[in-house]
């Protein structure tokens, strides 16, 4: 048996979705991700942006599709939160009202935007106020 404990790496979230490559289309458009993998069936599909990734199952299931518009949020951290709103801003600017927070600050220290996909899911981009890269 080894000396060195067990170590988790990473963590990825599996997100229920109705259309895979509706929202596959939609990270890689709209928020600039990478597409990893599609399955041949279009069930599954992987994303990445930079060292984070999302994966997307589809589901006719209404009770999962409810928790993932209602309960699923993913926290995505940044470097220049607010130049990369600035990125994604004309696009974002072209969803529909309610889909977007623009950057605003925390009262828990953190500089966030908030974006809801196709399919409700609540992503969260945000960095630590403190840091340099944050504007006023």
């Amino acid at each position: 048996m080894s000396d060195t404990q067990p170590l988790i790496e990473d963590a990825v979230a599996i997100v229920p979705v109705r259309d895979v490559e509706a929202s596959v289309d939609f990270y890689a458009d709209v928020l600039g991700f990478e597409r990893r993998f599609v399955s041949e069936d279009k069930s599954f599909a992987i994303v990445v942006h930079g060292e984070a990734a999302l994966h997307f199952i589809r589901t006719d299931d209404e009770a999962a599709l409810q928790a993932t518009a209602n309960n699923i949020s993913v926290y995505l951290w940044v470097k220049g939160v607010d130049d990369l709103y600035d990125i994604y801003k004309a696009k974002l600017d072209a969803l529909e009202d309610g889909r977007v927070r623009a950057p605003f600050t925390q009262p828990y220290g953190m500089r966030e935007f908030h974006v809801k996909d196709p399919d409700g899911c609540l992503l969260f981009f945000g960095e630590n106020a403190s840091d340099e890269s944050v504007q006023a």
